[in-house]
């Protein structure tokens, strides 16, 4: 399934790429697949537009795709070829929202396909490779990139430009694509899937990033304006300024969850410090400590449990998931 993105760019007349203008069948035109491989493609263009413009809607409309596949007995694996900005928050959505029977792999690339040296193809058909190995059974949603193997939950993306372009920070990737050859060496754990109704609507959840001397006028702001939930990415351990402790358990008391992580690439939040804005003083009012989570993905989970589950359930459902 193609939704656009680099990967899927033609050069405009202003010599810049015009992202998404490439349809599916055109795009694997170009990617040459091994005999031995023996894969019968069936190719979609789901979306056509850049990573910046994929709405939570888009997001529920994948999902929905990917289950009806998944009913196919046909169906040995899904590939999802996506723009690179937002691709590490879809295939997490995904692999939280689909059964870990489904095998789905995400790529794309950092360079459109017309451009010298371009890692569209390449990708493309290692994704492919991956989706119908066995050795990819069973892991969940994964995202292949630069020859590189990478789990949803733990995958960045890490420049903006070069075709090494996604990493795993915490863990590094978990297997490799050697021309034909598929190496899976480690599997990540998994929690299971969780289940929303297919008519469902993901409420709004926003980021707020901590920094220096931030003023804690826009959390106000955020419930103000119909965020349901709220996502701190914090500093360091995940702390805050202190001033923001004299708006958040207004928001807390209110029932909207707030949960916090740390604005690092790796380490966890932990309550280490005993100081006013320490993540200590903010689980004493109530924020929730997510552990091993970009921001990005942590509104993504927070938005999911929100549409899934009893308010009251929402801190330990994303404390068990999380851990």
């Amino acid at each position: 399934m193609t939704t656009g993105g680099t990967i899927a760019s033609r050069r405009d007349p202003s010599g810049r790429n015009r992202s998404g203008a490439l349809q599916g069948e055109e795009l694997m035109h170009h990617v040459t697949l091994p005999p031995e491989a023996e894969v019968d493609l069936e190719v979609r263009s789901v979306l056509q537009k850049p990573s910046n413009a994929i709405t939570l809607d888009d997001l529920l409309y994948l999902r929905q795709e990917c289950l009806v596949l998944a009913e196919s007995s046909e169906v040995k694996g899904i590939v999802i070829t996506h723009g690179t900005d937002t691709l590490e928050e879809t295939a997490y959505f995904l692999d939280i929202m689909l059964p870990t029977s489904l095998t789905l792999v995400l790529t794309g690339s950092q360079r459109a396909p017309h451009e010298p040296g371009t890692d569209a193809f390449r990708n493309l058909a290692d994704a492919v490779l991956v989706a119908v190995s066995d050795q990819a059974r069973g892991l969940g949603t994964l995202v292949v990139f630069n020859q590189s193997i990478f789990s949803a939950r733990q995958v960045r993306k890490t420049s903006s430009f070069q075709v090494n372009g996604f990493a795993s920070p915490e863990t590094g990737p978990i297997g490799y694509i050697d021309g034909t050859r598929v190496s899976v060496a480690m599997r990540p754990a998994r929690p299971e899937g969780l289940n929303i109704p297919i008519d469902a609507t993901l409420p709004r959840v926003d980021i707020l990033p901590a920094y220096l001397d931030a003023s804690p006028d826009l959390l106000e702001s955020a419930v103000e304006a119909g965020a349901a939930g709220l996502v701190i990415d914090g500093l360091g351990r995940g702390h805050v300024p202190p001033s923001w402790l004299n708006i958040i358990p207004s928001i807390t008391q209110r029932g909207i969850p707030v949960a916090i992580v740390s604005s690092c690439p790796t380490g966890p939040v932990h309550p280490s410090y005993e100081f006013t804005g320490s993540l200590a003083s903010l689980e004493a009012i109530g924020v929730i400590a997510v552990q091993d989570l970009s921001a990005r993905k942590a509104r993504l989970l927070l938005s999911a449990l929100l549409a899934s589950s009893r308010q009251s359930e929402i801190a330990e459902r994303l404390r068990t998931l999380t851990a």
